[in-house]
Order: structure tokens, then C-alpha cells, then sequence
């Protein structure tokens, strides 16, 4: 078996320049939604559009057969028999978070290779990954492999923001037989956290001299903050103490980095804090600005909402991952330890104000108990809580025996000279929308993990593994039919 499964690399291995153009040229598409630019035909923005246009023009000079569904906002390449009654999904989407800030490679959406790594938004999260699916399944086609099953690469658009692709897709569209989502681990993910979002909405206000007038970090719910803002006004005495001040916190704490300006009257304070980017599913792994930034100004002496605000996020939600000060540390024997990302902290004086935390949970604990929590938290933040309903998902788990486990847990060990295994995961793939899907790849252990980071990159060499892994699966899984 190690010598056939050496085979499906060097294949893959004959691909690779070809791929690395491809996706050279779909990662400098910045396909971030845009509700400015979205319209009927093209509901996510320009910009996802275009890279949903992109693959549909490469698939079709490449022989296969492409439709778009769902509202414009799915594309799906199919290889196999048209009339077939079952299939084999890969889901995957295009779409990335924003570029953001901070690179010192490259620019976003300016894809560089250094050093073996390919840098830019949407690497490693997940156009490498997407690309690597298609590749494995023209692998598959220009080796005239005849597949019993139809095999469909199912392109979403939304998955970084309200899935809303899925949603019309799974209207308009049968579920998959089985299907895998290349947008995870190896090896294979049968199970995934559910997650659900908390909004904690309030108007801001100030008491007394000193003035919070701003305070803003992260635009994702599924991203670390990895920068914040504030614009304070304070007493004139008290600027050159808080400058030092602010000096001091950030040399106490080398993974941070920011600036402070003054305006010309010395009373009004601007603060800039850069903390570390991450997943939202891995909060452990970034160091949260906005929660930092407040953890320092919680210390001086504002009042009113904006204390209870600074309070709430600078002390009840600082450095807690895993929910320690809300009373809701949990762990799921199986499935693993509940964890929060703050990802969204809003505050303009005497204006409607947000936070935004968002959890990814084990089976045994609920929704309600999570609101509950962050209810009696609050303290003096006059605010409601609610779901927001567009990150809700129940924690998802696949048969360990069925084939769709059992076939990716016996290719990535034949390939890898490795033991059948699993994980489970925190993050939120397509998967967990199907009855028989799981995510498999491409990220492989022991690999850094940086997406949606600066600085966001895949290994190359990983990336033809990682096709070669995927098309001795889809062979597999499309050779039979139940």
C-alpha cells in the first residue's frame, strides 16, 4: 500500500506549478464580503463574486461540468455520471476574512513565495485547500478514473461571515452521500464544537471628567482582535501620566506592541494596541487587543456605562479562552473543552454599543446556561443579551463506523505510514450542515496554524500531499455505490 499511496504523491507532485498559478491568481482576488457592492447577482460583493467567476472559467476551459445554485452564491463542478443518484461532496468556500493589518511578508492580496511558503490572505484558510480539491479530482479525470458515484466540488461563498450560501444551498440541492470538507485537520474531524454567538447590546454613556469616547476592536466574531483603538478625553494633569503609563503596560507585555497620540489641547488621548491575530475557534493561540486595551483602562477612574463596559471585557473576559471567569469552564470527555473569543467590542458615547462573544461548545452544556452566565456577568453593563442567530450551530458527530470515517481515516494512514485515527475540532466547517460529512484537511499536525492572521501562509510542498491524500479518497469513496 505504500508503494500505490507513493504513487497518488507523485502524481500530484506533477501538478504543482500549474496549481501555484492558479491560486497565485485566486488568492490576489480579495474576496472578503462586501455589502457595499452586493447586489442580486452577486449577493456577497464584488469581490467574491469574482473569485466564484474564477473558478467557474477555469473548470469550464478544463473540461468539466459547472453550474452556479443557490442565489448565485454556490458554484459546483461535477466530474462523473450526470445522471448518478448518489455523489461524493467536497465542501469548501472562497471567500476569506479580511486582509487586515501588520504583514510584513507581503501585502494581503499580493500572494508571495518565500522559502517554500506561499503568503497571503486565504492560504491557509482555504483557497490552497480548495485548489487542492480541484487538482485531485482533474488528478482523478486525466488518469481516467471512472467513478460510480458523482463526485461534485461544492464552492461556497459565505462561510467566513452568515453561511447563507449553504443555507439556500441545502434548498435548492439534495444532500451528498457522503462528503468531506478540506477545511480542518488531518486526519480525520468526524466531530466538530457547536458554536453560538452572544451579542450584549447597550447604549454607551460617560459620568465625570474623564471621557471614553471611542473604543473599537475586531470586525469578525470568528477572529482574535488583533488591534484596537480608543479615544479617550481625561483631565489635563493626568495625560503625561497615562502616556508613561501606557509605556509601561506595553513593556511589561512583549507580545504586545501600540502608540499613543495627543491632541493639541493635551486632554484628548488616542491609543492604539496591537495584540496577536488567531482563529476564533483557537483563542488560546492570539492575545486579544481589545481585551488588552481595556484591561488597561479599566484601572482609571471612568464612570458611568463606559466603566461597566471596560470592566466587562478588561476583567471578566481578559485572558479567558476557556471561560474560567464567566463560570463556565467545561469539558466534554470526547469532545474536548468549551472556548470564547471575544471578537467583536464596540463603544461610541452616547451611541447603540456592542460586544460580540462567541463561543464553540461540547455536547452536555447549553445555550442557556451560556447566556445565563454572561447575563449575571454583566455587573453594571445595562445590556441585553441575545443569540445572534447567524452563529448557531449544535455540536455535530458522525457515526465512527461509517464509511465516510472509516475510508479517510485508512487513506491518510496509508499515505502517512500512520495509525487510522480522528480529532475532533473547534472550529465550524461546512460539515456539520450534513448528515454523513466530517472535515479532513489540509492542515496536517504539527504544522503552525495562521489563519486569519498576518502573515498567513501554506507550506508548498504540503499542498501536493495534501491533493494526493484527496484524490486516492475520492477514488475510494466514488467506486461503489450503497
Amino acid at each position: 500500500m505504500a508503494d500505490q499511496s507513493n504513487q497518488w504523491l507523485k502524481q500530484a507532485q506533477t501538478y504543482q506549478a500549474e496549481l501555484l498559478k492558479r491560486l497565485e491568481a485566486l488568492i490576489a482576488i480579495p474576496s472578503v464580503y462586501d455589502a457595499q457592492t452586493a447586489n442580486v447577482d452577486q449577493p456577497l460583493g464584488a469581490g467574491v463574486s469574482e473569485a466564484l467567476s474564477y473558478l467557474e472559467n477555469m473548470a469550464r476551459q478544463d473540461g468539466f461540468k459547472v453550474r452556479r445554485t443557490a442565489k448565485n452564491m454556490v458554484t459546483v463542478i461535477s466530474f462523473g455520471p450526470q445522471d448518478a443518484t448518489q455523489t461524493v461532496g467536497v465542501l469548501v468556500h472562497t471567500d476569506v476574512v479580511p486582509g487586515g493589518s501588520d504583514w510584513t511578508i507581503t501585502q494581503p492580496f499580493e500572494p508571495k513565495i518565500v522559502d517554500g511558503r506561499l503568503y497571503g490572505r486565504g492560504t491557509h484558510d482555504m483557497k490552497s485547500d480548495l485548489m487542492a480539491s480541484y487538482f485531485a479530482i482533474k488528478q482523478l479525470r486525466d488518469n481516467q478514473f471512472q467513478p460510480k458515484r458523482r463526485i461534485e466540488l461544492i464552492i461556497g461563498s459565505d462561510e467566513e461571515s452568515n453561511w447563507r450560501d449553504m443555507d439556500n444551498y441545502l434548498v435548492d440541492n439534495p444532500e451528498p452521500t457522503v462528503s468531506f470538507s478540506p477545511d480542518g485537520a488531518f486526519p480525520v474531524v468526524p466531530g466538530e464544537m457547536g458554536f453560538l454567538t452572544l451579542s450584549i447590546d447597550f447604549t454607551a454613556n460617560n459620568q465625570g471628567p474623564w471621557t471614553l469616547t471611542k473604543f473599537d476592536a475586531g470586525n469578525r466574531d470568528n477572529v482574535v482582535p488583533g488591534r484596537a483603538e480608543a479615544l479617550i478625553h481625561l483631565p489635563q494633569d493626568q495625560t503625561q501620566i497615562m502616556l508613561r503609563a501606557y509605556e509601561d503596560y506595553l513593556a511589561n507585555h512583549p507580545d504586545l506592541s501600540g502608540e499613543a497620540t495627543t491632541s493639541d489641547d493635551d486632554q484628548t488621548l488616542h491609543l492604539l494596541l496591537n495584540g496577536v491575530a488567531a482563529h476564533g475557534a483557537y483563542p488560546q493561540l492570539g492575545q486579544n487587543a481589545g481585551t488588552y486595551l481595556a484591561n488597561f483602562l479599566s484601572s482609571y477612574p471612568f464612570e458611568g456605562q463606559a466603566q461597566a463596559f471596560l470592566q466587562f471585557i478588561g476583567q471578566q473576559n481578559h485572558q479567558s479562552p476557556y471561560a474560567d471567569k464567566l463560570g463556565l469552564r467545561f469539558q466534554n470527555d470526547i469532545m474536548g473543552d468549551l472556548v470564547m473569543n471575544v471578537g467583536q467590542m464596540h463603544f461610541t458615547d452616547k451611541k447603540p454599543s456592542e460586544v460580540h462573544i462567541n463561543f464553540r461548545y461540547p455536547e452536555g452544556i447549553t445555550k442557556v446556561a451560556m447566556m445565563t452566565q454572561v447575563q449575571r456577568h454583566l455587573r453594571g453593563l445595562q445590556a441585553k443579551v441575545y443569540l445572534h442567530h447567524n452563529f448557531i450551530s449544535h455540536p455535530h458527530l458522525v457515526d465512527l463506523d461509517d464509511e465516510i470515517v472509516t475510508t479517510l481515516e485508512q487513506v491518510y494512514a496509508d499515505q502517512t505510514n500512520t495509525k487510522p485515527s480522528y480529532n475532533i475540532s473547534n472550529g465550524g466547517s461546512y460539515a456539520r450542515l450534513f448528515n454523513r460529512s466530517v472535515a479532513f484537511g489540509g492542515q496536517f499536525p504539527d504544522v503552525e496554524m495562521t489563519s486569519h492572521q498576518a502573515d498567513e501562509y501554506v507550506v508548498i510542498d504540503n499542498i501536493s500531499r495534501a491533493q494526493a491524500i484527496f484524490a486516492e479518497s475520492l477514488a475510494r469513496l466514488s467506486d461503489h455505490l450503497d
